[in-house]
Order: C-alpha cells, then sequence, then structure tokens
C-alpha cells in the first residue's frame, strides 16, 4: 500500500516524490533491488487491475479519471485544519443552502465539519476559530456544492464568550 500511494502520487504531482524519498527507503530498507522490483510491479499491476493506471513501467504510467478520484478521495480524508499558534481573533464562519438534489454532498460536508471540529450555529451555519478556507474550498469543490457554500471571517459575533468556552481546548 505504501509503495501504491507513492506510485499515485507520483504520477499526479511527480515532485513530491522527492518528499516520499525517506518514508520509501525506510519501507524499502530490509528489500534487496529484485525484491522492490517485485513490489513496485505487483503494486502496479494491482493499480492496472483496479483502472487507477494504465500504460507500463518501462514507458510511463498515466493516472486514470478513476485513479484521480480516489486520490482526490484519499487527499479529502486527510485534510485538517492547521491550528495557529497565537488565535487571530477571528471566526470563520461556513454557511450553506444546499439543494436537496445535492443532499449526499451536503451531508459529506456537515460529516467532514464535524470531524474537523467546527461547530454547528445554526442549522446549516459552522464556525471556526482558525483559517480554513483552503480546506472548505478543496471540501465543497469535491462535492461538487461549492457554488453553495460561503466562508467568511468576522472579528465579531454575539455570544463570544460562549464560543471561547466551546473551542478552548483549540484557543489554549
Amino acid at each position: 500500500m505504501v509503495t501504491g500511494s507513492a506510485i499515485t502520487a507520483g504520477v499526479l504531482l511527480p515532485g513530491l516524490i522527492i518528499g516520499l524519498e525517506k518514508p520509501l527507503k525506510i519501507f524499502w530498507k530490509n528489500m534487496d533491488e529484485r525484491a522492490r522490483e517485485r513490489e513496485l510491479r505487483r503494486t502496479i499491476t494491482y493499480m492496472k487491475s483496479r483502472n487507477l493506471i494504465r500504460g507500463n513501467y518501462e514507458h510511463g504510467l498515466q493516472i486514470t479519471n478513476k485513479g484521480r478520484k480516489r486520490f482526490e478521495k484519499i487527499e479529502l480524508e486527510q485534510i485538517r485544519v492547521q491550528k495557529q499558534k497565537y488565535w487571530d481573533k477571528k471566526w470563520r464562519i461556513i454557511f450553506f443552502d444546499i439543494p436537496e438534489d445535492k443532499k449526499s454532498g451536503r451531508d459529506a460536508l456537515i460529516q467532514k465539519l464535524k470531524q474537523l471540529e467546527f461547530y454547528q450555529l445554526q442549522r446549516s451555519v459552522w464556525i471556526y476559530p482558525y483559517p480554513c478556507r483552503d480546506a472548505i474550498a478543496k471540501i465543497a469543490s469535491f462535492y461538487r456544492i461549492d457554488t453553495f457554500v460561503t466562508y467568511i471571517e468576522t472579528i465579531h459575533i454575539d455570544n463570544e464568550k460562549k464560543l471561547k468556552e466551546k473551542f478552548k481546548n483549540l484557543l489554549s
């Protein structure tokens, strides 16, 4: 699986392989050249059988649309909002009005907001104390609901004391 992720990343973002060099060396350190070659070919065969890549090992590999979607989903699952060293006293508010025909995207967005520890102010209004525009944009774009999601930064909000209490573990 490590090899498969590295190959996918390398096909999508060739410069990323440089960043994966150390973890791959650790994974492969006890393998001889033939074992590494076998592992690489096994991974490529698996990915080709799942229609994630096409082409061949010697002449180059291309990621398929299915492979790209799978990689995007893995990337989506790994999205995190970085806690800042110091809070800038701004609140990030995400609100949305997503039509019923996009219900699965709305539900997925809500699940991700919960996972990221956003606080629900109202039915479709969520708040967070740290910058998260890029994360929200990626999530909304993945589910094709970006035109229905709005991101706002503000320095004033009623009931700020309650919100600070809610986020006290993040704001320390």
